[in-house]
């Protein structure tokens, strides 16, 4: 049976297409309304299944494809809108493409392993969720901000998330590498 944090997850991704398409045909705003209630799931979703007590298989295995294809979409229309660097781009999904490559060898391999994030991923996937935000507002309102403009938010965001995202990656080669030994 579906939980109600795993009809949010699909939600999620159900999102994704809506947001290509509106960023695509220059409809920035409401990608980017799209874009936070998609992201808004993401915050919630987990929340949701803990309190309830209604964790599934299909959420565990759906919450993190969903976290993936949301993140690397709006990443690649900040790409390609020249908002934020190759570099950034490709680090997100080169760590995402290996973790899921790492899921599916185990699984190969007969190998069954716990779908738990490490904190780093989690933190990382918040400050993905911070890149993004901050990206589209400097993307849509060059120049403007609270305090200072939005590309400096973005910048703070973009950092802290490739820090994140590259220690993550790391521990996640760790965790695989013990795994394998163990095995």
């Amino acid at each position: 049976m579906i939980s109600l944090a795993d009809l949010l997850t699909l939600g999620r991704l159900i999102l994704v297409p809506f947001i290509l398409f509106y960023f695509q045909r220059g409809s920035y705003s409401v990608a980017f309304i799209l874009f936070l209630i998609a992201g808004a799931t993401d915050l919630i979703d987990g929340t949701i299944a803990r309190v309830l007590k209604r964790q599934t298989r299909f959420g565990a295995v759906l919450d993190p494809i969903a976290d993936k294809v949301l993140m690397g979409s709006i990443f690649a229309c900040l790409w390609f809108s020249q908002v934020i660097p190759l570099w950034f781009f490709l680090l997100v999904v080169g760590r995402d493409v290996m973790i899921m490559s790492g899921l599916a060898y185990l699984r190969w391999k007969r190998i069954v392993v716990a779908l738990n994030p490490l904190w780093t991923s989690k933190y990382a996937t918040l400050m993905q969720l911070g890149t993004a935000i901050f990206g589209i507002l400097a993307f849509l309102y060059p120049g403007s901000g609270w305090i200072w403009p939005f590309s400096v938010y973005l910048n703070i965001f973009l950092y802290a998330a490739a820090t994140l995202i590259f220690i993550s990656g790391c521990l996640y080669v760790r965790r695989g590498i013990r795994i394998l030994k163990g095995n």
